[in-house]
């Protein structure tokens, strides 16, 4: 009898286990991947109590799917169903393509013909730094890349020079513009890195004189307000900084910049109270949409959500 027995469990786990290969194989392509899984882990329970382990499996994942799932397997589901983005194509593309190498990499890349284009095509345009990266064409040990560099880097003073004496010969107090253009042409060349130590304070000087005359004699600008900030942050003087991103905030309040800027004055000195406090008053009039990627997190972090506008 006892013989018998054991040879009726010996059977019913080899035909469970039969089973259980042949519908692995015919639901693999009829299931989708999360329930498939249950479908794999159901089995496999059952290789140790047949039937019974496929059943309380059934049961209990009935009871989850009729009451919700925790957000541990919808995030496993959306792991489940993401589809792999083939970067390997995209890598050999980049590569082989000039536009998207770094300006750095390029300038010191190993093809001339990269350099070249680097220094006449992206250096000449009108971008931030452009004197770091043409003093790294001059300290090339490729004598025409120094030629180009040194070529492009006059090229570009000269044409600074010039729009700097077009901007004085149209300036007029009268009219805004010639103001803001003036010290558009101080900002660029601060900015560009091509003048010396000696020239960039009279430019940082000249920029804030004009900024200051444009505050003065016409209504309050937005890019004056932040012009300002700049040059106080670039100066070391936290309290006029200060004094300027106030005013900015008092008569843009609408504008989310100006309160941003605040926030960064406070956030950089650990100000944390005064922080909060920015957002606080940013909640009646701006939605967590509004705010920038690079903010967001401190945001929802730091402040009531529920009780920025249009929130619910």
């Amino acid at each position: 009898m006892d013989a018998t027995i054991r040879l009726l469990i010996i059977g019913i786990y080899v035909v469970h286990a039969l089973v259980a290969f042949l519908l692995l194989i015919g639901l693999k392509q009829k299931m989708k991947a999360p329930d498939y899984g249950v479908a794999v882990a159901a089995l496999s329970f059952g290789l140790f109590l047949p039937f019974l382990a496929e059943l309380a499996v059934y049961v209990v994942y009935r009871i989850a799917a009729r009451f919700g799932r925790s957000g541990l397997i919808e995030d496993y589901d959306d792991y489940i169903d993401f589809k792999v983005v083939n970067y390997e194509q995209i890598r050999h593309e980049a590569s082989n393509s000039t536009h998207l190498l770094p300006l750095t990499d390029a300038i010191n890349s190993k093809d001339p013909a990269i350099r070249k284009h680097s220094i006449l095509t992206h250096v000449n345009q009108s971008i931030d730094q452009q004197g770091k990266y043409l003093q790294m064409g001059l300290e090339s040990t490729d004598s025409e890349t120094v030629h180009y560099a040194a070529a492009t880097m006059n090229i570009l003073i000269d044409q600074y020079e010039q729009e700097l004496k077009l901007a004085k010969r149209e300036y007029d107090l009268g009219k805004p513009d010639t103001i803001h253009r003036l010290a558009m042409v101080y900002k660029r060349m601060i900015h560009s890195e091509l003048i010396t130590e000696v020239m960039l304070k009279d430019k940082r000087d000249a920029w804030l004189e004009e900024l200051l005359k444009a505050k003065t004699l016409y209504p309050p600008t937005p890019w004056i307000y932040e012009d300002l900030n700049e040059i106080y942050l670039t100066l070391q003087r936290p309290k006029e900084q200060l004094n300027i991103l106030k005013e900015y905030v008092h008569h843009f309040p609408e504008r989310i910049e100006s309160h941003l800027m605040l926030i960064n004055y406070y956030y950089e000195r650990e100000r944390w109270n005064e922080v909060k406090a920015v957002m606080f008053m940013m909640q009646t009039q701006f939605t967590l949409e509004d705010v920038p990627y690079e903010y967001r997190l401190l945001f929802e972090e730091w402040s009531d959500t529920t009780s920025w506008k249009n929130e619910l």
